[in-house]
Order: C-alpha cells, then structure tokens, then sequence
C-alpha cells in the first residue's frame, strides 16, 4: 500500500466534515438570501443550543413541579419558561398590582367572539400606571355594521377608577369566578364605523369558559420555545433581557352571552365564541415587537384553536405559539407551522387569505382563513403599534369555522392621522 493512498485514507474524514461545513455553508446562504436579516434563522451551533436549552426546560419544569408538590411561593421574577408566576388560579385571575420596577408595567385583558350569523366582538383593557387604561372594543353587526369606541382607532384612556374591575371609556370587565366567568358590561356611545354616527349602547354579557387556561409560561410546546431561543445570539445581557422583558400571559376559550341594546334597533341577542387572555408584567414596550400574528378559531365541532408567531427581536425574533384543545377537553400544544413572517404580510398589509399547516399532538392541520371585516387600532401614548384586528371565518383539515386573526406591526410612523 503507498504512502499517498494511506495519506488518502487518513485524510479522508477530515475532508468530509469540510465538504459538509462547506455545503451547509452555501445552502445556507442560497435559502437565507430572501430573508430579512430581522428574522434570526438557525446558525452553526443551533443543534447545540437547542439540545442544551431543552435540557434546561426540562428541569424547570422538574423545579416547577416540585414547588407545586412542596406548596412553596411562586416568585414572579423567576416565572416563565417552565415556572410559573402565581400559585393558584385564584391568584393568576384577578387584577395584578402593577409593579413599581418600570413606568411600562401592564395588566391587561382581551376578550373576543363571533359566530356563523357574521356577529363579532372585541373587548379588551390594559391598565397602566398614572391611571392610564388602553380600551378597545368593537361590536360587529350584520344589520347594521361595525360599532366602535368613538376614540378609536386611538386606543388610550383613562381609568373609571374601578378597584375591583378592568374599567374605562363605558367598558366595564370584571371576574367573577376564577377561570370560569367573567362580566363584559357597557353603557355608553358607540360610533357606527361606515356613517360617522354615535348610537347609545348597553349591553351585561356573561363569558363562561369552555376549555381549561393555556398559560404560555408552561404549556409552550418545548420545541418551539426551544428553537426560538437556539436561533438568537447568546450572551448575558440576552438572558437577562430575557428575564426583564417576560410577561405572564395565559388564554383560554369561552362564550359570551347576553342581550345588546342599540338606540333605534331592536335588542340582540347574541352568543359568540373565543378566546380571552390576561397577561400581567414587569415591562410591555409596544416599541419592542416587530410583528406578530394570532389566529384564534372556533370550528363547529367545537374544537378550539390558537396557531401564530411572533417577533420580538429584543429577546425571539421568531416564536411560534399556539394549542388546539379538543371537544373531550384534551389539550395538543402546537409542535411547529410553516408560517413564516417574510412570506405573509411583510409590506405591511395583512393579506385578506391566510394559508398555513401546522402540528400539534403529532397531528398535521391544515388551515384556510378568509377576511371579512379589519378595523385597525393603535397601541401606545404614540401609537407605537398598529394592530389590524381581522374578523374571519377559516376552514381547518375541512371542518368550517370563525374567529379573530390579529396582525401587529411595528408603527415608525407615530401618531399620525391619515385623511
């Protein structure tokens, strides 16, 4: 055997791994060439850190555990990624104290449904310090259109100085029963979008859950949290961002029922079908987020969905999100989707179709949804973010249904009207 072939041989792994590096390298750069640098994808050690970060998730959740078993204090500064911020639900569903750590501390609510017959609502609050309560709500009528705070598309108000409820601008949002009822009440004007004309509203809605709560501090699909945080660069000033910027948020699906009572209308009655959400912390920076996209869909046979992503590039310039619970009441978090920002919307006009697949519980879905109506509203003192609220119905692995599609950009316009 010669010297150059025994050369050959030796060699021979260690060229391998440079024609693979070398491959890897050139794809790479051939499927990233579209893609705005904003969205972080998987770099040379992503495999690593995103085995090392499962490993980690897992013993949170292990820490976790144990504190449930042990009864001991959950800490909200340690919340998130496998832990959670309060110990019962009874603490979780109620109004939080704002923290004193940051001027942009938050506890907000979010309510939504809609059904077959086209009717659509929104209800939300997010209270702030120095009284400051963001509002939105929207009542979409077929027979007679879309009603809306005469405030909007400018969504800051000030608090009705209510201790016990999430109140401003008429809206009243109150719970009742820990994880289970909540109360929606208004009494006040409405603008009607299309003539310009304020019409007397007054509506007492009662929303009941009909799934259990999704808290996204540990019912994340581990992948997905995972691969987020594999994709960014690491360091200790992305951690503790990470710990600094965490919020508390959970949603869970429900009906809201009730009578509606519109100036020069007969009364409606309605019963719609959504989600609601809470989310309380340190810090929420409108400025902060990129993009996100939310779908929550109700379907006929009762199966309750959440599937989207956001961008956050501060601490996950791509986080996939979501569940689907089932009409036993099972519950599949949502493993992966091939949605991805540079591919939908990413001029800043939401597409009125939305084409995406996803997975959860090993199951592969296929999700249509189609716009019906989209009013716009801003968040923050200058309207750092502009939120297209898409009332949709959707069609998933052919089972019909409805809901609520939310687009989020990030608004470097300011506060400007237009027209």
């Amino acid at each position: 055997m010669t010297t150059p072939f025994i050369l050959a041989l030796l060699l021979s792994p260690f060229v391998a791994v440079v024609l693979w590096l070398f491959t890897e390298w050139i794809l790479r750069n051939i499927n990233e060439k579209h893609v705005p640098k904003i969205y972080v994808q998987p770099g040379f050690f992503y495999p690593l850190k995103y085995k090392l970060f499962r490993i980690i998730l897992w013993l949170r959740k292990r820490q976790n555990d144990n504190r449930l078993r042990r009864k001991q204090s959950a800490e909200s500064a340690g919340a998130g990624y496998g832990i959670q911020s309060r110990n019962s639900p009874e603490e979780m569903d109620r109004l939080q104290q704002l923290s004193q750590n940051h001027p942009l501390a938050v506890d907000a609510v979010y309510f939504n449904g809609g059904n077959s017959d086209g009717v659509f609502l929104v209800a939300a609050t997010a209270r702030r310090h120095e009284g400051i309560v963001q509002t939105i709500l929207y009542l979409q009528v077929p027979s007679i259109g879309l009603l809306e705070l005469p405030n909007l598309p400018d969504t800051w108000l000030t608090s009705d100085s209510c201790e016990s409820a999430y109140a401003a601008g008429g809206l009243i949002i109150t719970p009742i029963k820990p994880m289970e009822e909540w109360s929606i009440s208004f009494n006040g004007s409405l603008r009607i979008a299309d003539t310009k004309q304020n019409v007397h509203v007054k509506f007492s809605l009662l929303w009941k859950a009909y799934t259990k709560p999704f808290d996204f501090d540990t019912d994340l699909h581990p992948h997905v949290m995972a691969d987020g945080i594999a994709r960014e660069k690491w360091s200790r000033d992305y951690f503790d961002t990470l710990k600094k910027a965490h919020q508390t948020h959970y949603e869970q699906f429900g009906e809201i029922q009730g009578t509606v009572q519109i100036a020069g209308h007969q009364d409606l009655d309605i019963k719609v079908q959504g989600v609601r959400d809470h989310s309380y912390g340190n810090i929420r920076d409108w400025k902060l987020f990129h993009r996100y996209v939310l779908n929550y869909v109700h379907l006929e046979d009762g199966t309750a969905i959440c599937v989207g992503a956001i961008s956050m590039p501060i601490t996950l310039s791509r986080l996939v999100v979501g569940y689907v619970f089932h009409p036993d009441g099972s519950m599949d978090p949502v493993s992966g989707t091939d949605f991805e920002f540079y591919n939908w919307g990413d001029d800043g006009e939401p597409p009125t179709k939305l084409i995406l697949n996803f997975t959860a519980g090993d199951k592969d879905y296929y999700m249509v949804s189609s716009r019906l109506h989209c009013p716009v509203f801003y968040m923050g003192k200058e309207w750092d973010a502009k939120i297209y609220e898409r009332f949709c119905t959707y069609s998933v692995n052919g089972i019909k249904g409805w809901g609520i599609s939310e687009w989020d950009y990030r608004n470097l316009a300011g506060k400007k009207l237009k027209g």
